[in-house]
């Protein structure tokens, strides 16, 4: 019975945090949501795929109560650092994934001190404490994805840095902090 619980908030709060993502796009991010660059709707899609695939796979068996702990710990910092981000890029005009504008402003302050992407950090965070609870094999399959994916847009947004006056500071920036992971170990 304790595991049906857990399995039940570990699916509420995933997918109530997936609810604050939407609303970002709504109403943090400098997009035009009848408009979506392709990437995004791609991302969409395979965000609404993987939210079924983990619901299904958190309820298909047992899983022992403390991948379902690590997991709710995990979806918890995904959210603490989502809200910080949003905090922190409240007035930056950050665009969506997969965006081709080139960015604007470049943020260094707050969790960007630590890694340049935040928001993708706080999404791979819900993904893979959400993957934990599971304690299934099959979760690294939508995992994979979505870590392939935040890549992919990373990568292009570091890309179309180099494009902008900022490049300089960027390349700096980037020698500094780790693209989703904070840097252990000085410059690298």
């Amino acid at each position: 019975m304790t595991t049906v619980i857990l399995d039940g908030l570990v699916c509420l709060i995933a997918i109530g945090i997936l609810g604050t993502h939407v609303w970002s796009m709504q109403c943090h991010f400098d997009v035009d949501v009848k408009n979506m660059p392709k990437g995004m709707n791609l991302l969409s899609l395979l965000v609404l795929v993987s939210m079924v695939c983990m619901t299904i796979l958190t309820f298909a068996g047992p899983q022992p109560a403390a991948a379902q702990l690590i997991g709710l710990l995990m979806l918890a910092a995904s959210a603490v650092l989502f809200w910080a981000a949003i905090r922190e890029s409240s007035k930056a005009g950050l665009f969506a994934a997969f965006d081709e504008k080139l960015p604007g402003s470049l943020l260094q302050t707050g969790p960007y001190s630590y890694v340049r992407h935040p928001f993708y950090t706080s999404y791979l965070l819900l993904w893979t404490g959400w993957a934990i609870a599971t304690w299934n094999a099959w979760a690294l399959v939508p995992l994979a994805a979505i870590y392939l994916a935040y890549w992919l847009a990373a990568s292009g947004e570091e890309r179309k840095f180099a494009s902008t006056q900022m490049a300089g500071e960027y390349a700096d920036y980037a020698q500094r902090t780790g693209r989703f992971f904070p840097k252990l170990f000085g410059r690298g």
